[in-house]
C-alpha cells in the first residue's frame, strides 16, 4: 500500500490490522517498503508477588502478649546489633 492510499484509508487500514492483517507501507516512485503495520503481540500476565519477604511464613511474633518496652529494648540492645 502506498503512502497516499494509507492516508486516504487510514481507518479501514487500522481495522484490517486489528483483524490480524499485516500491512506494508511503500514510499516513492520505486515504492520501497518503509514500514510494516502489524497487531501487537499479547503480553504475558505477571503473577502476583507477595508484599513482604517473609509474608508467606506467618506472623513474626507468636506470643500476642509480647510488648516491646523501653526496659526490654535497653536490656536486649546487644542482642539486636
Amino acid at each position: 500500500m502506498t503512502v497516499g492510499d494509507f492516508k486516504a484509508h487510514f481507518s479501514s487500514v487500522l481495522e484490517e490490522v486489528m483483524q490480524g492483517e499485516e500491512i506494508q507501507i511503500l514510499y516513492g516512485r520505486l515504492k520501497k517498503p518503509v514500514a510494516c503495520l502489524t497487531k501487537p503481540a499479547e503480553k504475558p500476565k505477571r503473577k502476583k508477588r507477595p508484599l513482604g519477604l517473609y509474608n508467606h511464613l506467618g506472623p513474626l511474633w507468636e506470643d500476642e502478649s509480647f510488648e516491646i518496652t523501653p526496659e526490654w529494648l535497653f536490656d536486649n540492645m546487644d542482642d539486636l546489633m
